[in-house]
């Protein structure tokens, strides 16, 4: 396969309407790869479908995906179908830019939607990104538009100037399509949880993606936040300069590579939870020490495919790697935080640091 043309439409491209990227879901701007909210206008970039223009003249039309890469920040994102004429370079001899010759407003002005949207009360009742995460489209022999979501997940029906023409269409679990269920994603309105109250269950990344990488890692929960958790849960240890640091146990023999960092020399006797133990204690070790470990993963029956590349972090740096997750796709995680072995650091006399 040969790439024939290519035409690049710039990332600052925006359409007329209401201003977008006010709100990334914690009532801030919108602020990601050098650029602040609020815009002025709807940035048209963002496409997740293409059909050729009924119109012909070597016009394409696009489709806006949800907006700003989540559901929480993309409330102000309005969607839309944009007709857009590329001047290729190559095939065509262009010059590479990109017309935007107009766009069709997504909108339910006759109330089908069974649910509250954004818009609800507005007369127009425009559809946003927080409402559906629209993929992909169809556009019939009468010019009405099927478009493909994935927060129901539904099919949409509009007529050809965007009104929507009917309620959602769920989606049938097609295993079971006789018995009159249907798929319903996590962001469905109508999606029960078997919990005592119906509400969806919280996600805790325990230890992080513990299976995945070595516990108690920024890599480790990040990646728990990326396989869906709500909450990470960092146990807490006290280093001897009294910072907090993310371990299970102040031991870092197996968690740690601290035996061949440090040697014979630096092992402790104490007694933890009614017992002497000899070994490598997070107490005895400043913060810089710390730094020169790297995690290894404790458990012989999990994969030690990333042993010796992580480092071990301060509750300060989890902290810090949540507000960047929020800020770069507007979801929010919560901590669970634990600490642990009150009276032994206590004993240690570390409980009392400010």
């Amino acid at each position: 396969m040969k790439l024939k043309g290519f035409a690049s439409l710039p990332a600052d491209t925006f359409a007329e309407g209401p201003q977008s990227g006010a709100d990334n879901g914690r009532g801030e701007p919108i602020s990601a790869n050098g650029r602040t909210g609020p815009f002025d206008g709807q940035p048209v970039q963002g496409f997740s479908g293409v059909q050729f223009a009924p119109s012909g003249g070597g016009s394409f039309w696009f489709l806006s995906d949800n907006g700003f890469g989540a559901q929480q920040n993309s409330a102000d994102y309005l969607l839309r179908l944009y007709q857009v004429n590329p001047d290729f370079k190559g095939a065509e001899d262009g010059d590479g830019s990109v017309e935007i010759e107009g766009f069709v407003q997504l909108s339910d002005p006759d109330g089908k939607i069974p649910f509250k949207i954004v818009n609800e009360d507005s007369s127009d009742r425009f559809l946003t990104g927080a409402n559906f995460d629209i993929e992909s489209f169809v556009i019939d022999a009468k010019g009405d538009i099927w478009i493909g979501d994935e927060f129901g997940p539904f099919i949409l029906h509009f007529d050809s100037t965007g009104k929507l023409l009917e309620a959602p269409i769920s989606t049938p679990n097609i295993p079971g399509n006789t018995t009159g269920e249907f798929v319903r994603s996590p962001q469905n309105p109508d999606l029960k949880f078997n919990t005592l109250d119906g509400d969806p269950p919280l996600v805790i990344g325990h230890r992080g993606a513990s299976g995945d990488r070595p516990e108690h890692t920024l890599e480790a929960y990040a990646l728990a936040i990326e396989q869906g958790a709500d909450f990470i849960e960092p146990d807490l240890v006290i280093t001897k300069d009294g910072v907090l640091i993310a371990r299970h146990e102040p031991l870092l023999d197996d968690t740690t590579n601290v035996a061949d960092v440090f040697g014979e020399d630096r092992k402790s006797t104490k007694f933890l939870d009614g017992e002497e133990i000899t070994g490598y204690f997070a107490e005895d070790f400043t913060l810089a020490e710390i730094k020169q470990l790297r995690a290894v993963q404790p458990l012989d029956f999990r994969s030690d495919e990333f042993d010796g590349q992580f480092e071990i972090p301060t509750f300060k740096e989890v902290i810090e790697l949540l507000q960047q997750v929020e800020a770069e796709t507007g979801k929010k995680i919560g901590i669970y935080r634990e600490t642990k072995h009150p009276t032994f650091f206590d004993d240690q006399g570390l409980s009392n640091l400010t």
